[in-house]
């Protein structure tokens, strides 16, 4: 291709690959220099075109530099652009529906997915639990891919025939422009609470750079936000698309809950506002999945499914992977497996979780991530040692730091109590929780879910995930359902 046919320049040059990392230059490369939190791609575009790049991208030139220097304001906008007509414009052929949030991304993401598979409209799945669909399936390391694997995924979905696209758009992208030139049909808010502050400083930061989703949303799409929100004022602000409101505790919103019915396996409610009166049930739990269901509803009632088809749909929704994922080998106790790892997540589970026990102990495996917001770690311990009757602090993933440290870091805030114990290893903690159950007790495992590894040192280093050591601890105990 043309360098001129993916980018706005006079070029001729021939071009067969771009990319922002200078050690996958090669011939016919288009190196983009992206200015990165902690590194500057200015600085390696002479790298790029030792290796074989034909051109750069830039927001300045760059001296001994022997190759055509395209100068734009946001080569991060540009990247995304070529990357869409390299690829054969995916975007044009897919419906791209964003989902972003401190909480709730990956299990409203996923409820789409299901919901529009499950309605035979074929649909690809960018997010936590991986990049999929029927007949494509990509590596993932991030939440939300860099834009190389990103237009990679949207071509596979498009070669298999995909008509949506289900997407989690994490802070971190969106916060340094790598989703700029990514636009989407339908954006969906579920929440803020504090995290990421290690990365954007303030919650204002933070707020900012999520909301950023709605402003790449189409004129023509839609903003779905959730009203209840103490933030909520400032994605509607942002929002590039007609907006409809969710909530449960504002009956101002466009379409809001009553009558919740939330039990260990099941919820249902009555769906009230814009979209007419609705019952609706499904065999998800937690009231959090109530907010995930109208978002669902609404954005998809934008693309013309009747709330009848998909209040059908929603009754057949299976639970997410490692939300609220029961770990049943016939023990006479509970075990729950959940992603949950923010202050927020965790404390809305563990009261769920606590209001359905009757005379069992709540016990609770959690860990800290390393390299993060130090207050995320004290402000989630010093909620768990006064909710829950015991805890086993771990470590979650412990990056860069010293595991100990880490795990001690957690109690540093907590009052002296006797209800918890650090185990730095993740796996004894699990192993630990599971050995002290009594009959009627409830242990939830929170914070990996499905990972299969743990962060150390910059390494993924391979492990069993939570859900797989539960099982093999309790059938090591002899249970075997």
């Amino acid at each position: 291709m043309k360098l001129r046919d993916l980018i706005p320049c006079d070029y001729d040059t021939e071009i067969d690959n771009v990319t922002d990392d200078s050690r996958q230059a090669r011939e016919k490369t288009l190196f983009v220099c992206i200015k990165g939190l902690t590194v500057d791609g200015h600085k390696y575009a002479a790298k790029a075109v030792e290796k074989g790049a034909a051109a750069i991208v830039c927001e300045h030139t760059v001296e001994g530099v022997d190759v055509p220097q395209i100068v734009v304001d946001c080569p991060d906008r540009v990247f995304n652009e070529a990357l869409n007509k390299l690829y054969g414009e995916p975007l044009s052929k897919l419906k791209m529906i964003g989902v972003t949030g401190t909480d709730g991304k990956t299990t409203t993401a996923d409820i789409m997915y299901q919901i529009l598979n499950g309605l035979a409209h074929k649909t690809g799945y960018i997010g936590t639990n991986g990049i999929l669909s029927d007949g494509y399936e990509q590596d993932n390391e991030y939440t939300t891919p860099l834009p190389v694997d990103l237009f990679k995924a949207l071509d596979g979905f498009s070669s298999v025939g995909c008509e949506y696209v289900s997407m989690e758009a994490s802070g971190e992208r969106l916060g340094t422009d790598k989703m700029k030139g990514v636009s989407f049909d339908a954006s969906i808010f579920t929440n803020l609470t504090r995290d990421a502050l290690d990365i954007f400083k303030t919650m204002d930061n933070y707020c900012a750079a999520k909301a950023r989703l709605m402003a790449y949303t189409k004129p023509s799409g839609i903003c779905v936000i959730n009203k209840d929100d103490k933030y909520a004022q400032a994605f509607i602000d942002a929002a590039a698309a007609p907006v409809v409101t969710y909530g449960i505790k504002d009956t101002s919103a466009d379409v809001y809950a009553t009558d919740i019915v939330v039990k260990y396996r099941d919820l249902s409610f009555v769906m009230n506002g814009k979209l007419g009166r609705h019952e609706i049930k499904c065999n998800l739990s937690g009231i959090f999945n109530v907010y995930n269901l109208m978002a669902v509803i609404v954005a998809l009632n934008h693309f013309g499914f009747s709330v009848e088809t998909l209040v059908e749909a929603v009754a057949k929704l299976k639970p997410v992977e490692a939300r609220q994922m029961v770990i049943d080998c016939g023990q006479p106790f509970r075990v729950i497996v959940d992603y949950a790892h923010t202050a927020n997540a965790v404390k809305n589970l563990m009261d769920y979780i606590k209001s359905t026990l009757t005379d069992g102990y709540l016990r609770v495996v959690v860990g800290a991530g390393g390299s993060r917001d130090l207050h995320r770690r004290t402000d989630m311990a010093e909620y768990c040692t006064s909710t829950a009757d015991y805890n086993y602090f771990t470590i979650e993933d412990a990056r860069f730091e010293d595991p100990q440290m880490l795990v001690d870091t957690m109690v540093s805030t907590v009052p002296e109590a006797t209800n918890y114990e650090l185990i730095v290893d993740r796996d004894e903690a699990i192993t630990k929780a599971i050995h002290d159950c009594k009959p009627g007790d409830a242990v939830l495992i929170l914070g990996k879910g499905a990972e299969a590894y743990m962060m150390t040192n910059g390494v993924q280093v391979p492990r069993l995930n939570d859900i797989d050591r539960a099982t093999l601890v309790l059938r090591e105990m002899g249970y075997d359902k």
